[in-house]
């Protein structure tokens, strides 16, 4: 099975913060199904990656599905953030 990467740029310090407070909720809530406690690696990984230019997130899945959501919440998430609330 092939990883799925994500590369997310955060433009801000305040976008920063928010990526780290929704990493912590996704991981929380990601504890509660036990389809990815059962796995012996870890379902995720994240790392920083200065060599993309500013400040950019790289997480790194091993399931398409944990991928999928935790791009549309983070996308959600983010519109928040910039006052897009998806409409128009």
């Amino acid at each position: 099975m092939s990883d799925i990467v994500l590369t997310v740029p955060v433009g801000s310090a305040e976008e920063d913060r928010l990526f780290g407070r929704f990493l912590d909720r996704f991981l929380e809530t990601a504890g509660s199904d036990p389809d990815l406690d059962s796995q012996d690696a870890p379902f995720l990984m994240v790392r920083s990656d200065p060599s993309l230019g500013g400040t950019v997130k790289v997480v790194i899945f091993q399931e398409s599905g944990a991928a999928d959501a935790f791009s549309k919440g983070w996308t959600q998430t983010r519109r928040s953030l910039c006052g897009d609330d998806g409409e128009g």
